[in-house]
């Protein structure tokens, strides 16, 4: 069980921060002339910590789809 809790960690670091981090980094280089700064960086990495935690380690959980569409009698 460690072993999963590890890698479900390791997935939130690697597929939510750092890839969603270089995809806000290439939005804001194409839709915007801002030269990219560490401050941009600090700025784009506080808006991916949300969501990064909210789709990989909520709702990508094993048990959230079967706890949302259980019926409860």
């Amino acid at each position: 069980m460690k072993y999963l809790n590890k890698f479900r960690v390791l997935e939130f670091i690697i597929a939510g921060l750092v890839i969603d981090l270089t995809e806000n980094i290439i939005t804001i280089k194409l839709t915007s002339d801002e030269p990219i700064t560490w401050t941009t960086v600090l700025i784009a990495l506080l808006v991916v910590i949300p969501f990064a935690i909210l789709t990989e380690l909520v709702i990508d959980h094993p048990l959230f789809w079967k706890k949302l569409f259980t019926s409860k009698k």
